[in-house]
């Protein structure tokens, strides 16, 4: 064991040296993307046949799936009735926000969406960096808050201050992962580890897309050990949504 783990160390330390990886530079996309998307189809293959709400397969994809969606969520898990925390991360043109403040009336529900409003931070998928800019939306409703900046920049705070004054543990809390990108994903869910706690449901909006909302789920799950289980998914999981099944907080 020893000669193998010698030999081993000796290997990669002359891989290193001979600079054999800068020879593979222009295939690491392809690398990245084809483990993801292995992963992505291992995930899809254990969790198809358990979701209680799921179109998969079909061929087409339609927007309408994502309300439909919604609705199930709320109705099922009663979010209609009682107070709840939406947290969006994503906000965009506010869609989804008005949507949510409207299908919930409860009088101590509070909504809050965090985006920059200038667009993305940086090239995603298709698109490039500064695409889906929008103007802050008009919201006449008291409970809903829009925070604008980078996640990197305002979460800190707000969670600061949402830990000692807004946080109530007899609140469902319903975080909206909405920001495609890997690294802000990955960083409002490392942000929000310490608060999740059982019954909080995560609905993400670009789930299958290997490289982003998936890979930044599957490496906060196995870093900090989430147990949950796959409430709903539609559009052949590119909208997913997820339910802690065990308090972490």
């Amino acid at each position: 064991m020893s000669f193998i783990r010698k030999s081993n160390s000796f290997i990669k330390d002359l891989l290193l040296v001979s600079r054999f990886g800068l020879l593979l530079k222009p295939f690491r996309f392809a690398f990245k993307f084809c483990y993801n998307f292995s992963m992505l189809s291992s995930w899809v293959n254990s969790n198809a046949g358990k979701v209680p709400y799921s179109d998969f397969y079909k061929p087409t994809r339609k927007y309408t799936n994502r309300v439909k969606l919604h609705e199930h969520i709320i109705k099922s898990e009663g979010l209609d009735q009682k107070p709840i925390h939406y947290l969006e991360f994503g906000v965009a043109g506010g869609t989804s926000f008005a949507w949510w403040i409207k299908a919930n009336l409860h009088p101590e529900s509070r909504f809050y969406g965090f985006d920059t409003f200038e667009g993305l931070p940086e090239d995603w998928h298709f698109f490039k960096k500064g695409a889906f800019s929008y103007d802050i939306p008009f919201m006449d409703d008291a409970r809903g808050t829009f925070i604008k900046g980078l996640f990197q920049e305002t979460v800190y705070k707000f969670l600061d201050n949402y830990s000692k004054t807004i946080d109530s543990p007899n609140v469902t809390r319903v975080i909206h992962l909405d920001a495609d990108l890997y690294s802000s994903t990955l960083f409002a869910l490392t942000r929000l580890a310490p608060f999740l706690r059982k019954g909080d449901i995560l609905m993400f909006d670009e789930f299958n897309i290997p490289n982003h909302e998936f890979a930044a789920w599957n490496d906060f799950v196995r870093s900090y050990y989430i147990k949950y289980e796959v409430i709903g998914a539609v559009n052949n999981f590119y909208q997913t949504v997820v339910k802690v099944t065990e308090s972490l907080a």
